[in-house]
């Protein structure tokens, strides 16, 4: 298990974001970097604050087609500045998400955006966290910014044995500038994860293969509630994938009301 989060909190570098709005925009062609494949001029999502893109319709090497629900950055105020430690979306698989999300608005169940957040962290359906790394960051201080939310809700699981797993793969990373960690929580419970080479435009990732799998739903649904939760860790981002599902529900509508006529 990890020392003390309290004794390594000054190397600590991840903190409270603060992001605007995504926008949607064309994307051209990219280039192919290790397990990436180069996309042809897409829709992409911006995240305006870092400046980071991400396709718009994605896929992952599992499950059908994915959408992004919007992107934010999180960033940190070292010495009263505000640095920007990464870019975070999330992805949803598309069809099943949005007839889910159908089924619990007919069912009377959206009475607050938190009960979106909650039909995001609950649905039957892929879903996808993927962070851009807009700085240079250990694989310790990755998993200290994350074990302090997360830690508590695998100790309550009684599943740390997971989290020791977890936090073994990112320790032996290093993680630069404009690397991507994908992190995929699948409906058989899975987590998987792969961390790729820098990219510098949106890649996609349907060839792609995990570099970790672990045998976890309380490890996947932990780390969807840290920032789709009460106490988000990017609150800006709750936000936005709580716009994008309500965006996939009204598309959703929309059909099933094309389908009646």
């Amino acid at each position: 298990m990890q020392k003390s989060l309290a004794q390594r909190a000054g190397r600590q570098t991840f903190g409270a974001a603060r992001c605007p709005p995504a926008a949607l925009r064309s994307r051209p062609a990219a280039v192919s970097r290790g397990a990436c494949q180069p996309v042809r001029a897409s829709l992409t999502v911006k995240d305006a604050q870092s400046g980071v893109e991400y396709l718009l319709a994605q896929k992952f090497w599992q499950g059908e087609a994915y959408r992004c629900l919007g992107a934010a950055t999180r960033s940190k105020n070292i010495l009263f500045v505000n640095v920007k430690v990464y870019s975070i979306t999330a992805y949803v698989e598309a069809d099943r998400a949005a007839k889910e999300l159908g089924v619990r608005q007919r069912g009377g169940f959206f009475e607050s955006d938190n009960d979106y957040a909650s039909a995001l962290v609950d649905g039957a359906f892929n879903k996808v966290i993927q962070l851009h790394l807009v700085r240079d960051v250990t694989g310790e201080q990755f998993t200290e910014a994350i074990n302090k939310s997360l830690l508590p809700r695998m100790q309550l699981a009684g599943d740390t044995a997971s989290l020791d797993k977890f936090n073994d793969y990112f320790n032996s990373k290093n993680l630069v500038n404009n690397t991507e960690v994908i992190l995929m929580w699948s409906v058989a419970g899975d987590l998987e994860v792969l961390v790729t080479p820098p990219v510098t435009a949106p890649q996609e990732y349907g060839t792609a293969t995990p570099e970790l799998r672990i045998s976890s739903a309380a490890l996947g649904r932990g780390l969807f509630e840290i920032f789709l939760g009460d106490s988000p860790v990017v609150p800006e981002a709750k936000t936005e994938w709580i716009k994008g599902a309500k965006q996939l529900l009204d598309s959703e509508n929309v059909k099933r009301s094309t389908r009646k006529a």
